[in-house]
């Protein structure tokens, strides 16, 4: 009967074990539950022996099975504390020797096996009884009495091991152990609730009073830390924890002895760490522990968690081991119980600091702040109030507050009670207040009920301020607002003008009253008023500094309607009334006017200079003056040779003409050719004056210029003018046609000759010199830089300055009619443009002119000329009569083009004549021998001569090319001179200068 009973109980121990595991998933309840399973089938076999004898292969097993509790329970302490390895692999290694022995040797067992199998059990299951005691003196509370509950369980279950293979008598003993053992296990594993709660007691009572030793002004903080460390001592774990609620609403650990470093956690963290039961290990990462479980293990070398709520706190409670751990439910039960306590006394804390920070801040503050009763008797007073009225808080104190009003305000008093007394609040209600030494001070009061949780009024908080210095201030602001030399307005965000001074006034013609809680908008013009407000709006969303009105014009409206510019500076000013925009307007009227005189008075300037460089380009390029000269010249020419041509022809007429006729006739060919000179050199004066001459420039120095036409300017002045020349010996080098600076010293010194009738003197001189900015000021198309000086003086007349204005016009001139044709000056001026340079003028009457030429410098270096060699006699022509060279001749003038063939046929050249371009692509195709040159116009329709080349070029790319035109545009660069590798010779021409130019050509390119 006993053996059943023994039994009942290890089974009933092994079922619920079995229930628990299955419903927390424990890992240390699958621990226990194979040391009861043990224990069970080994009375379980003793009871089956009752009725009948198992098979020996059974009992070995079962016996095997049942030697294994001593192991089971090293196991579990393994799990709960540190065991040291050899003793887990002794207890292994002797369990399993007996196992083999108890298998395979049928009972019953020889002493020499039985007694060491016997002997290692006992020893095992008393090294697991002695370290579950110790487990259960590092623990407190309940957890201790269960823990040495299964500490004696265990040791008497090792007694019973020892004694129960001996006889009956030793047998009954082993029950009796095996008994007490039983009822030790089920204190330990199933103890009753009440039982529980009696031993977790003591425990409960060490740590109330540790908390009641902390000072009654501890902070929150200091209590919390407290009773982390109360706990952790007296319940034995490795740490506790708890998650306090901060004011945001996010969730702070706070331990012992200090806060632990890191993020506040948030509601979802705490919902995911209460979901998880029972004991957690937040080190297993494939189990997906919370953030909060993993953070609080790793700051304290921790790894298992057990979580509860903190009920009223909203927070939690962490008890942190490094082990796993028997019995948690009671140390979390009895620590989450008593933490609810420190909640209060936390809470307790922070009130109490609560109230001692207000109090420190009201009797810290500069304000009056007292408390009263509804009928107006004082029952606080701080120390601002002490300084503001100079009573001391025992004088003041449950007397009424009249006290603290001048004579005749009392009305006044009584009624800022009955106002606060049925509940409003009265704000910054200016009155006098009375000093103790009798003296008035302009005090504001703002007085508001002090309510109680059903909202009734119970007494009145009063906060008095002294606004002399406050004041004084605002009149001295008043005057400087009223001094101000600008117009003042202060509006609020609602677009109403709260504030503006005397200069407002006057400026926009309304009086103060007037203005005052008016829209902004009225001062605004009427065509700007609608989207004003837009405006206004955006500024106060985002009220920066500003000015307005120096680039874009601004206007306000006066009140009779009138606008006028102005210029507007803005800034914003925070108030208790709101954002104030403060809006500074200057009228601009005077600066506006005279930035309009200035810009009238500049652009008319400019106006001027405009119309006077136009009439001078006028002047120099009137159309309608050169055709009148051109056509009169030309007429004259023209006359002559239509004259002295009919002459010859009626001379020719004769059948027999005289030797006078013939003289005659010879003469009329002379005056023929004088008369195409005279059209070559006007022809030629017009090309220069409209920079269309055909330039061909080198690198020159003027000095050689100068020296080479020296005997021509001799005989042109002739011995009655004295011409003085002074070279600079380091004249820079320029880049221009020697012809061209011929023809400009010609033209000077004919018009000086033409001035000095009476004899003079004409001087040259070159120099260097250096022009800046100021220097070409007025010459646009001249750049300051280095020049080259060549100045032309005389003695002679002079000019007046209206003359002088107009000497560079075409056909102006001052001589008598048919003297000159005043084109001279006009083309110094066209070929010292044409040059890059440029050309001045000074004349004073009776004393001489000046004529000063600046022409650009060159970097090049002047070539030195080489010795050209005397031809041979047979080269300086070919023979009449001897066919030689071919020639391909293009020009659209037909009896031109009959001249030239003339001329060259005569001279012994074959000549293939063309009327035009495609004339001479045709003949360059179809002509069988050599074409020896292309001797081709320049200015024809349809294809110009440089095309003509070009293409023929194509057909017989060597065939080199002359070019003839009197106007050579198509053939010359940008700056009027002749590209490399062009020849031209230039029309009217003699047939001799034809001759040559084509004999030199032809040399040209044979020696290519």
């Amino acid at each position: 009967m006993a053996v059943l009973a023994v039994t009942a109980l290890y089974a009933l121990i092994f079922l619920w074990l079995c229930g628990s595991y299955v419903r927390r998933r424990d890992p240390l309840l699958r621990d226990v539950m194979p040391i009861f399973a043990s224990v069970a089938s080994y009375f379980a076999l003793g009871a089956v022996s009752l009725v009948v004898r198992p098979p020996g292969i059974v009992q070995g097993l079962v016996s095997a099975f049942v030697l294994g509790q001593p192991f089971f329970s090293l196991h579990l302490v393994s799990r709960v504390r540190v065991v040291p390895r050899w003793a887990q692999c002794g207890g292994a290694a002797a369990w399993a020797a007996s196992a083999v022995v108890l298998v395979l040797v049928s009972p019953p067992l020889p002493a020499r096996l039985g007694l060491p199998i016997v002997a290692a059990a006992f020893a095992v299951e008393a090294m697991a009884a002695v370290l579950l005691a110790k487990e259960a003196r590092r623990r407190g509370g309940a957890a201790r009495v269960r823990l040495a509950c299964a500490a004696i369980g265990t040791g008497l279950f090792g007694v019973v091991i020892m004694t129960a293979g001996e006889g009956r008598r030793l047998q009954a003993v082993a029950l009796v152990f095996a008994v007490v053992s039983a009822l030790m296990y089920m204190l330990a594993f199933l103890p009753p609730r009440s039982l529980r709660r009696v031993w977790s007691w003591g425990a409960a009572y060490a740590l109330i009073r540790r908390m009641l030793a902390v000072p009654v002004d501890g902070t929150a903080e200091r209590i919390w830390r407290e009773y982390c460390r109360a706990a952790r001592e007296v319940v034995g774990v490795d740490a506790v924890m708890v998650l306090v609620r901060e004011p945001d609403g996010t969730l702070r650990p706070v331990c012992s002895p200090g806060s632990v470093p890191g993020e506040p956690y948030g509601e979802e963290d705490l919902r995911r760490l209460l979901a998880r039961a029972g004991m957690l290990d937040a080190l297993a990462g494939w189990r997906d522990p919370p953030r909060i479980a993993v953070d609080l293990a790793r700051a304290t070398r921790t790894r298992y968690v057990c979580a509860t709520a903190l009920e009223g706190s909203g927070g939690a409670l962490l008890l942190l081991h490094r082990h796993r751990t028997l019995f948690t439910d009671d140390d979390m039960a009895l620590v989450a119980k008593l933490a609810g306590q420190a909640a209060a006394l936390a809470d307790r804390a922070d009130v109490l600091a609560e109230r001692e920070r207000l109090a420190v801040i009201v009797d810290a503050s500069d304000d009056a702040i007292l408390g009263k009763t509804l009928d107006g008797t004082i029952t606080s007073w701080n120390s601002g109030a002490q300084r503001l009225f100079g009573y001391d808080a025992a004088e003041v104190l449950g007397r009424p507050t009249s006290m603290l009003f001048a004579p005749g305000q009392e009305d006044i008093a009584a009624d800022v009670l009955a106002r606060v007394a049925r509940g409003e609040r009265v704000d910054q209600h200016e009155v006098d207040g009375r000093r103790k030494d009798g003296s008035i001070v302009p005090v504001s009061f703002s007085s508001s009920p002090i309510t109680d949780p059903a909202g009734r009024p119970t007494g009145i908080a009063c906060v008095a301020r002294d606004i002399g210095e406050r004041q004084r201030a605002e009149a001295k602001f008043r005057q400087l607002l009223e001094g101000a030399p600008d117009a003042i307005l202060g509006v609020r965000e609602d677009g109403r003008i709260v504030l503006l001074n005397a200069e407002a006034e006057r400026l926009f013609g309304y009086r103060r009253d007037e203005l005052l809680g008016q829209l902004i908008e009225v001062l605004v013009p009427a065509a700007a008023r609608p989207r004003h407000a837009g405006l206004r709006d955006g500024y106060f969303a985002d009220p920066q500094r500003r000015s307005l009105g120096a680039g874009v014009a601004l206007k306000a409206a006066r009140k009779d309607g009138s606008e006028f510019p102005v210029e507007i500076g803005l800034s914003s000013l925070r108030t208790d009334e709101g954002v104030i925009v403060s809006a500074f307007v200057r009228d601009v009227t005077e600066r506006v006017q005279a930035q309009a005189e200035r810009e009238r008075l500049a652009a008319q300037a400019e106006r001027d200079a405009v119309d006077r460089r136009l009439q001078h380009t006028r002047r120099l390029e009137s159309l309608g003056q050169l055709a009148g000269g051109v056509a009169h010249d030309f007429n004259n020419i023209l006359a002559v040779i239509a004259s002295y041509t009919e002459l010859l022809a009626e001379t020719l007429a004769e059948a027999e003409p005289t030797s006078a006729d013939l003289a005659a006739a010879r003469k009329d060919l002379t005056q023929i050719g004088r008369a195409t000179e005279r059209a070559t050199r006007l022809t030629k004066q017009l090309l220069a004056f409209g920079r269309r001459e055909i330039t061909q420039t080198q690198v020159l120095s003027v000095n050689h210029v100068v020296g080479d036409v020296d005997q021509l300017l001799r005989r042109t002045l002739g011995e009655h003018i004295h011409l003085v020349t002074h070279l600079d010996r380091d004249l820079w080098p320029v880049c221009a046609d020697p012809g061209q600076i011929e023809q400009v010293l010609v033209n000077l010194a004919v018009n000086a000759r033409d001035a000095m009738p009476a004899g003079g003197t004409l001087s040259i001189d070159t120099g260097n010199t250096h022009l800046d900015e100021a220097d070409v000021a007025d010459c646009p198309d001249v750049p300051a830089g280095r020049y080259v000086r060549i100045r032309v003086s005389d003695t002679g007349a002079g000019m007046p300055p209206e003359v002088a204005d107009r000497a560079f016009e075409p056909f102006f001139t001052t001589k008598p009619q048919g003297a000159g044709t005043g084109l001279g000056l006009a083309t110094v001026y066209g070929i010292a443009a044409s040059a890059g340079g440029h050309v001045r003028l000074s004349s004073e009457p009776g004393i001489g002119t000046t004529v000063t030429i600046v022409l650009p410098v060159t970097d090049a270096a002047v070539p030195v000329p080489e010795q050209p060699e005397e031809p041979e006699a047979s080269e300086a022509a070919p023979q009449p009569g001897k066919p030689q060279e071919t020639i391909l001749l293009v020009e659209d003038e037909d009896a031109l083009r009959e001249a030239t063939g003339r001329a060259l046929s005569r001279a012994g050249y074959r000549v293939l004549s063309a009327s035009g371009g495609a004339a001479a692509l045709r003949l360059a195709e179809d002509h069988q021998g050599p074409i020896h040159l292309l001797l081709t116009d320049v200015m024809m329709p349809v294809m110009m001569g440089n095309e003509v080349a070009a293409r023929v070029q194509r057909i017989r790319p060597e065939l080199p090319v002359l070019y003839m035109s009197g106007y050579a545009q198509p053939v010359l660069t940008e700056n009027g001179t002749l590209p490399e590798g062009v020849v031209i010779i230039e029309k009217p021409f003699t047939r001799q200068a034809l001759l040559d130019q084509v004999r030199a050509r032809l040399l040209q390119s044979s020696d290519l």
